[in-house]
This record gives C-alpha cells, sequence and structure tokens, in this order.
C-alpha cells in the first residue's frame, strides 16, 4: 500500500499488512518446525555402551533441549500468527461476498482499482466496529 492512501485509516492498513506478513511467515515457520522435528527425530538416544562416561550424556542433553526449545520458540510463533490470520477470515465472513474478494485482494497484493473506493471505505468502516 503507498502510504499516501491511508491517513485516518492507518491503523487498517497496518493490520492488512499484519495479516499479509502473518500469512507469509506462518508458511515459513511450518517449515522450520518441520525441519527442526526432523532434527529432533534424528536426534541420537542415550548410549548405554557409555555408562561410565561423563561428558558424552549431557552435551547429548544440551542438543535434545536445544532442538525442544527451537520446536516451542517456533511453535508459539506459529499460535500468534495463526490468531491473526483467524481474526482476519472471521473479519472476511462479516463482510459481504464482493467486500470479502476486495480484502483477498489486498492481502495478495493486487492493485485496486478506484472504482472499488465505496467498497473500501465501508470494509474500512465494518473492520472499525470490530474493534469498539
Amino acid at each position: 500500500m503507498s502510504h499516501s492512501n491511508r491517513g485516518l485509516n492507518e491503523p487498517f492498513y497496518k493490520w492488512i499488512d499484519d495479516v499479509r506478513r502473518a500469512m507469509r511467515k506462518e508458511k515459513e515457520l511450518q517449515d522450520k518446525l518441520e525441519f527442526y522435528n526432523m532434527k529432533l527425530i534424528g536426534y541420537k538416544g542415550v548410549s548405554y555402551d557409555r555408562i561410565g562416561s561423563s561428558g558424552s550424556r549431557s552435551s547429548g542433553d544440551s542438543e535434545l533441549l536445544y532442538w525442544l526449545d527451537k520446536i516451542e520458540l517456533v511453535e508459539k510463533q506459529i499460535e500468534r500468527y495463526s490468531n491473526i490470520i483467524l481474526k482476519y477470515n472471521d473479519f472476511k465472513k462479516s463482510v459481504g461476498i464482493k467486500e470479502a474478494s476486495i480484502l483477498d485482494e489486498w492481502i495478495s497484493g493486487v492493485v485496486h482499482n478506484k472504482s472499488n473506493r465505496i467498497d473500501v471505505n465501508k470494509i474500512v468502516r465494518s473492520w472499525y466496529k470490530t474493534l469498539g
């Protein structure tokens, strides 16, 4: 979005940008989570043939904790972005079909033509109503 058309509707356009970012980041994070889970699956368990050696077990445990921490962090981020997307989808259901289509165009980055100005204003008003 160009900043010249934002004006009083700045919070709405920021929200659109947040939704767009959430959709992009959620996909990236899902891929990252899959990678971390594969690393965790590949993690070597405790080797019982080294019961007497002290250093090997603690380094293995720290590697396990490292991957578990990474997974937990990514899952929290995914949850945060999923909530943004869920709220977007709920809002989209609350507007008409034409307005929902315009919202999808915004999210995909399609440039809007001026004939949609009335629809845009209707969407922005509806969005502000959901805040209050």
